[in-house]
């Protein structure tokens, strides 16, 4: 009697810790690295001007951010086939090892952006005029999958 109720006392005690484990297993797939996806819609006539900025900004500092171990990797699309007139024309992806990651980056991430600008007044102003360029259409979070 007394082995069959620390048996079930410990089954009760590993329950929480077991569930949300098993739970988060899907039977259809792995879950795999985490995405952040940014449409842009680069504007007439501002294309060298897009691209000379991501190669002068986003680029040293992603490149930092993956030195960091956040970023693993980042890529560029273009659309060459646009819906509508306001369609998106350039895509950034870029991947996070995990969902933690996201959170891990926060103020250590805006400081290494800082440094790159030279000021947060500066970085601000960037934004501004990268807006002007090629406004943001949509990002997206997405949880890459390998099927099993």
């Amino acid at each position: 009697m007394k082995t069959r109720v620390l048996w079930l006392v410990s089954l009760i005690l590993l329950l929480p810790v077991v569930a949300p484990t098993v739970a988060a297993q899907n039977p259809n797939y792995n879950n795999g690295p985490v995405w952040r996806v940014v449409y842009f819609d680069v504007r007439p006539g501002m294309s060298d001007a897009f691209w000379t900025d991501i190669r002068q900004n986003f680029k040293p500092i992603y490149d930092d951010f993956k030195k960091q171990g956040w970023v693993v990797d980042y890529r560029f699309y273009t659309n060459p086939v646009a819906q509508n007139p306001h369609d998106w024309s350039v895509a950034i992806a870029i991947e996070y090892k995990s969902w933690g990651t996201l959170d891990e980056m926060g103020e250590k991430a805006a400081a290494i952006a800082e440094k790159h600008y030279g000021s947060r007044e500066a970085m601000s102003d960037a934004a501004k005029k990268r807006n002007e360029i090629a406004p943001t259409l949509s990002t997206s979070l997405a949880r890459e999958v390998t099927l099993k």
